[in-house]
């Protein structure tokens, strides 16, 4: 009878596993695509309890999905090895996102490079590195395994400071080509002031917020009451506050869709 009783236990055990693993491969996933170069990297240092595992949302590896955990950078082939990978927008950026919609799994493909003009991410253009085909590969591969694209996180500018003039037009060119890429015309794009700390960012932080204007469906993220680290990177708690406006104006850019 014992044993009856313990044989009966282990299947009723594997099949709540089988049906475990169903229910996560048939559930939604809601995946962003972070680009750009080091603020959306992550510089700032990881503090205690930074490495936990976010509940409900999984980092693409560049293989497979994993449980997601900072630092979020730290698969991408465009990594600088003596920078430091570390805290981005990405953490906060899932807990303000779950908060609005409870219950929702978040699927992250972090693949920034620090350092990138947005001249290196156009197809044809790249140095060393190939930063747009290889994101645009790695987001192909990691919806295959389950997901769907519901927005691309671009923080990008210091690079690019000293001359603005261009920077609209290869802005909008470059959304054009994502939202084709995953044929998405409507896919939310967002994108953010870089620091507000030195005078040669000022040019920059007036242009990139009109940008909302001559590109549908996009939000711009201010970084007013930011604070910094060194001369270019954002703090570990602006990073935190980063994420959450992220978050806000995805938000208002979908409800403004579901108009």
């Amino acid at each position: 009878m014992i044993k009856h009783i313990c044989l009966l236990l282990i299947v009723i055990m594997f099949c709540s596993c089988l049906s475990t693993k169903d229910d996560d491969k048939a559930e939604v996933k809601h995946v962003f695509l972070l680009i750009g170069q080091s603020n959306i990297v992550g510089r700032a240092k990881l503090i205690p309890g930074d490495d936990q595992v976010i509940p409900r949302a999984q980092l693409w590896n560049g293989e497979s999905w994993e449980p997601a955990k900072a630092p979020f950078n730290r698969h991408s082939k465009h990594i600088k090895t003596k920078a430091v990978q570390g805290m981005n927008c990405g953490p906060s950026f899932i807990k303000a996102f779950q908060k609005e919609n409870p219950g929702v799994k978040v699927g992250i493909i972090c693949w920034a490079r620090g350092g990138s003009k947005i001249e290196e991410w156009h197809p044809d253009k790249f140095k060393r590195y190939d930063l747009y085909n290889e994101a645009v590969k790695q987001t192909h591969a990691a919806l295959a395994q389950g997901g769907e694209l519901k927005g691309i996180l671009w923080h990008q500018g210091e690079a690019n400071s000293k001359n603005v003039a261009d920077y609209p037009k290869l802005l909008k060119e470059h959304v054009a080509r994502l939202r084709e890429e995953f044929n998405k015309a409507e896919l939310p794009f967002v994108f953010g002031q870089i620091g507000q700390w030195r005078e040669d960012f000022k040019a920059f932080n007036k242009m990139i917020p009109q940008q909302v204007h001559e590109i549908p469906f996009s939000g711009c993220v201010r970084s007013d009451g930011l604070t910094n680290f060194d001369a270019w990177h954002f703090d570990h708690r602006s990073q935190i506050e980063l994420g959450r406006r992220y978050a806000d104006k995805l938000a208002k850019i979908t409800s403004t869709e579901n108009k």
